[in-house]
C-alpha cells in the first residue's frame, strides 16, 4: 500500500519514464542497431571473401601483417583501376532526365542522327545505310545503354569520315556485345560492344580515321581492319571493314548489364 500522495506521484513518474524508455527502443535505437548490425555483417562478409582471396591466390592463410599490406594494395589497385575506368567509359547521363521510356529515347536519338548525318552525306552525294545500320524496331530496355554506345561509335566516325568527299560506306553492322568475366568471382567486369563498319575510301581517308580514333574517350578500340584494293581501281580506292569496339565497365554496385542481342 502507498503510505503518502507522494509516493503515489513517484510511482506514476516511474512508470511513465519505463514506457518512453521502451518507446524510445522500439521506435528509435532498435532501427540503428538493426542497420548496425547489418553494417557489421556486411563488413564481415567483406573481409572473409578478401581472405578467400589471398588464400586461393598464394594457398595460405594471411598473417593480420599481410592482410592489412594487402588491403593497401588493394585500396591503391582500385583507384587505378577507377581512373582507367572513366577513361574507357567516362561516368555520364545516357539516358534523358525526362519521362521518356529509355527504348524511345535511343529511337529519337537515332532519328536524330541520322537526319544530321544524311543532311550532311547528301551535300557530298555519299550514301549512307538506312538508320545508320540500326533497325528502326523498339528495343528493349535492358539494351538501350549498349545501343547507345554502339552508337556513339557510328556517330563519331561519321564526324570524321564525312570531312572528305572520298568515301563509300559499304555496311553498318552492330555486332553482338562480349563480356569479360573475372577469373575468381566469375563477375562481369566490363562488356565489349563493337560495330562492324565497311567502306570504300582512299588510303588517305582511311589513315586519317585510325589516327582519330587512336586516342578518343570513350575509348574506341579498332579490334579488326580487313583491306581489299583492286589493280584495276584506277582512283587508288581500297575497300576496308573495321571492327570497331567500345566498351561498358561494370562499377560497383551497380546492376549488371543484360547482354543478349
Amino acid at each position: 500500500m502507498l503510505k503518502s500522495g507522494r509516493e503515489k506521484t513517484i510511482l506514476k513518474q516511474s512508470l511513465v519514464a519505463v514506457v518512453i524508455l521502451v518507446g524510445l527502443y522500439l521506435f528509435v535505437l532498435n532501427p540503428f542497431l538493426k542497420e548496425g548490425t547489418s553494417i557489421l555483417d556486411e563488413e564481415l562478409e567483406r573481409k572473409t571473401n578478401e581472405i578467400e582471396r589471398i588464400i586461393s591466390h598464394t594457398g595460405a592463410l594471411p598473417s593480420k601483417e599481410s592482410f592489412t599490406k594487402f588491403e593497401g594494395q588493394k585500396l591503391e589497385i582500385e583507384s587505378e583501376l577507377q581512373e582507367l575506368a572513366d577513361f574507357i567509359d567516362p561516368l555520364k547521363v545516357r539516358i534523358s532526365e525526362s519521362s521518356t521510356e529509355a527504348g524511345l529515347y535511343f529511337i529519337e536519338r537515332l532519328h536524330g542522327s541520322t537526319k544530321k548525318f544524311s543532311k550532311e552525306a547528301q551535300v557530298k552525294e555519299i550514301k549512307l545505310p538506312e538508320n545508320l545500320g540500326f533497325g528502326d524496331g523498339l528495343p528493349k530496355e535492358s539494351m538501350v545503354d549498349l545501343l547507345l554506345r554502339q552508337l556513339e561509335v557510328v556517330e563519331l566516325v561519321m564526324d570524321i569520315l564525312l570531312k572528305s568527299r572520298n568515301v563509300e560506306f559499304s555496311a553498318i553492322k552492330p555486332l553482338k556485345s562480349i563480356d569479360y568475366i573475372e577469373s575468381l568471382s566469375k563477375e562481369i567486369l566490363y562488356v565489349e560492344v563493337p560495330v562492324q563498319i565497311s567502306i570504300k575510301a582512299d588510303t588517305d581517308v582511311l589513315i586519317d580515321l585510325l589516327l582519330e580514333l587512336k586516342n578518343k574517350s570513350p575509348m574506341v578500340s579498332v579490334k579488326e581492319v580487313h583491306i581489299r584494293s583492286s589493280e584495276f581501281d584506277a582512283d587508288d580506292y581500297i575497300e576496308a571493314s573495321l571492327v570497331l569496339s567500345a566498351f561498358k565497365v561494370i562499377r560497383p554496385g551497380k546492376e549488371k548489364i543484360k547482354t543478349e542481342l
